[in-house]
């Protein structure tokens, strides 16, 4: 049986039709579902933004950041000094069970961290703890550097199911004014604080500037020796640091630098000091104790040194408490500017402008609270060291 002709081509055409719509439907379907993945992306996108840490690593920080730790030396320190305090959700015990005064952050927001739930010990060789950190359900994990010789900060990410972002400010004990500022504004980014970051280092830059527009000139400099620094436990009078931060910040060396121009902690032998004869010498309050039961026992061989005879001995506040106190090392910079150049300094009242560098930096005045804390603060020293 044959089909018309003119029945044939009009089936034909209706199945061409038909074909047609199927095809535009399945076009349209994976238009949509193309539309739908883009639309996923751009979401997802719009949830994180990533920035590179000092690994070099890409760290996915999610933009509702509100949820955060800080472990390791001088992680929690930066946290504070941007004002980001109330994104914690825990902090290591180190900052709870160790005495508070000597770490300027604490001394500010102590009452803060006290309230919140331990995520680790803490401490130097101490490892982060993965559990801890897990239970309190951190977004974002800031880990000092210090810590990425004891653990992974990738293995780190995955197991507590958080960014893990590495950071570093330089060297404990030293002021790496570049690293600092680095830190600080790859933080106030990560924290949502840029505004806040852009103001601490323009005032750390006025700070830096000003010390050394008083000093740079200056071609008479007086022999100066810093003794008991604090490192690692209580020192001697002998501990000290070469290239010290304080006087690096007003072009003037100490007696030490010679025997170590690349900076570092050292014990100096007695009889360098006794040959040198510094002018003028400055103790770290933190082992103030130290030097005294020591002088105590053999007051003779300090008072062979013309500082302690002629009563030039004076105090400075420890800063290397947990890493490196920024806001204090730049106060002591200020009171011994004052005492090596008092003519450059006639302007400079040194308590006055330390708690304006705290109030700065933690929004509250604080050189009351070292003083209160047992530390003498920045006075001549000699009254306690009596020769002849």
């Amino acid at each position: 049986m044959y089909l018309d002709r003119g029945i044939g081509k009009t089936i034909a055409i209706i199945v061409a039709i038909a074909v047609a719509i199927a095809s535009l439907g399945v076009a349209l379907f994976l238009i949509k579902r193309g539309e739908a993945v883009i639309s996923m992306e751009k979401q997802s996108s719009q949830e994180y933004f990533t920035v590179v840490d000092i690994l070099n690593r890409t760290v996915k920080i999610p933009r509702n950041l509100s949820r955060v730790v800080a472990i390791g030396p001088g992680a929690l320190r930066l946290v504070a000094y941007l004002n980001a305090t109330d994104l914690l959700v825990g902090v290591e015990e180190i900052e709870t069970s160790q005495r508070v005064v000597g770490r300027d952050y604490a001394m500010a927001f102590s009452n803060i961290f006290k309230k919140l739930p331990i995520v680790g010990a803490g401490g130097p060789n101490k490892p982060p703890d993965p559990e801890r950190l897990r239970a309190v359900k951190p977004q974002l994990i800031i880990m000092s550097r210090t810590y990425v010789d004891l653990y992974s900060p990738d293995r780190l990410a995955e197991e507590v199911n958080a960014s893990v972002l590495v950071i570093d400010y330089g060297m404990a004990g030293y002021l790496d004014v570049d690293a600092i500022k680095s830190a600080l504004n790859l933080l106030g980014k990560v924290l949502g604080r840029e505004e806040r970051a852009r103001k601490l280092v323009e005032y750390i830059d006025s700070i830096v500037s000003d010390l050394s527009s008083r000093t740079k000139d200056l071609t008479a400099k007086p022999k100066v020796y810093v003794g008991a620094i604090s490192y690692k436990g209580a020192q001697p009078f002998t501990a000290t640091q070469a290239r010290f931060a304080p006087l690096l910040l007003l072009n003037t060396p100490s007696i030490v630098d010679s025997v170590s121009g690349k900076g570092g902690y050292m014990q100096i032998d007695f009889e360098y000091l006794m040959q040198q004869q510094p002018e003028f010498i400055f103790i770290d309050e933190n082992n103030l104790n130290t030097v005294l039961n020591d002088f105590a026992k053999d007051s003779s061989k300090y008072c062979g040194l013309n500082a302690f005879k002629e009563g030039k001995v004076f105090g400075i506040l420890p800063f290397n408490y947990y890493h490196t106190n920024v806001a204090t090392a730049l106060a002591d910079a200020y009171y011994m500017g004052k005492v090596l150049y008092p003519n450059k300094f006639s302007d400079v009242d040194p308590i006055s402008k330390t708690d304006e560098i705290f109030k700065m930096f933690l929004g509250k005045p604080l050189y009351k609270d070292f003083v209160d804390g047992g530390y003498p603060g920045f006075v001549n020293l000699s009254d306690k060291f009596k020769c002849g």
